[in-house]
């Protein structure tokens, strides 16, 4: 059946606002294009970029820069959650939620240093080191609602003065961000005729964040140590790698705080640390053909949830664990 749709008013006023009628608690509910909000960054981000050859082969580099990080979209396109008036004001569940039309960017200063070492032949080694401080970075922040703010959107005093009010605002305090990495990769050509084709491999980088508890909670997701390496032979007829990925323990979103259920500020979601194991080879029949196997996650390592807080004992992080198995692909390749 169609309907024109100038019938829709009236078929939505002859049924309540029921929750079968989930247009109408639409029309109820959400108000199209009723807030405007108009931004503008201007900014500028001066670098600098230098080097210096210390020797033929061994190189210095500093590099300090600025950047700036804007809101997500849905700070200016987002509503406001109202609270149910027929329950308790609770400041985490029931209260008001508004995202910050008004939050500024945050802008970062960033400056790096590294040495770099070239061999001989095929190969390079270096080491860095990286600071990056933030200001006006994003933190949640939640405070009992006021005549002047619920003025701002249009929300009796009498009704909505006892709920508290959920919202982002830009952090006073600045951010640090600071960490190191080292890269290795070099050709073995001192190697005997039999082993030539063997090149070795291995980097890793660790960080921390430093600052307020509520703006390193955004940095959900971020992995403080990481680490690869692995060794390849290549021949004029096959080729032979083995590689292993290390995953250090990562944070993820923050569980919110719930004396009532033993949940204690500072209590997130882990992913435990983990190491991947990758083999591939490859074996020419002729100049066209070729056999080839890709054997991922051979060593079955397991993707596990944890979580923590700071007073959480070790035999009560466990959450769940995944499971994904090892990956064996073989096949046959052909050139034409």
């Amino acid at each position: 059946m169609l309907i024109a749709p100038g019938s829709i008013n009236s078929i939505v006023s002859a049924f309540p606002a029921t929750p079968a009628n989930a247009l109408a608690i639409s029309q109820l509910t959400l108000l199209d294009r009723a807030t405007k909000v108009e931004k503008e960054y201007l900014r500028w981000f001066p670098s600098l970029n230098a080097g210096y050859n210390l020797r033929e082969n061994l190189i210095v580099r500093a590099a300090t820069y600025t950047s700036v990080g804007r809101p997500a979209f849905t700070q200016y396109s987002g509503g406001v959650t109202l609270p149910n008036l027929e329950a308790p004001a609770d400041a985490l569940t029931n209260r008001i939620t508004v995202n910050n039309a008004g939050i500024k960017p945050w802008t970062a200063k960033s400056t790096k240093v590294s040495l770099e070492y070239y061999f001989e032949r095929v190969g390079q080694i270096s080491v860095g080191a990286f600071r990056r401080d933030i200001r006006n970075f994003f933190g949640q922040t939640t405070f009992d609602a006021t005549p002047e703010f619920l003025a701002l959107y249009g929300l009796d005093p009498a009704l909505y003065d006892p709920y508290n009010v959920a919202t982002q605002h830009n952090l006073k305090s600045k951010v640090r961000l600071e960490g190191g990495d080292f890269n290795y990769k070099q050709a073995l050509t001192f190697l005997p005729d039999w082993a030539r084709g063997v090149q070795v491999f291995a980097n890793a980088s660790a960080q921390r964040v430093t600052g307020d508890a509520t703006a390193t909670a955004n940095f959900a997701g971020y992995i403080p140590r990481s680490g690869s390496w692995g060794v390849s032979l290549t021949r004029p007829g096959y080729n032979f790698r083995v590689n292993w990925n290390y995953r250090g323990r990562q944070r993820r979103a923050v569980v919110n705080a719930n004396p009532a259920a033993s949940i204690e500020p500072g209590t997130y979601n882990w992913g435990s640390k983990r190491l991947y194991l990758d083999v591939s080879a490859e074996y020419a029949l002729t100049r066209r053909l070729a056999l080839f196997t890709n054997l991922r996650n051979l060593n079955d390592a397991t993707e596990d949830t944890e979580i923590s807080g700071p007073s959480t004992p070790a035999h009560a992080q466990f959450r769940s664990r995944l499971d994904f198995g090892s990956l064996w692909t073989f096949g046959l390749k052909g050139t034409f």
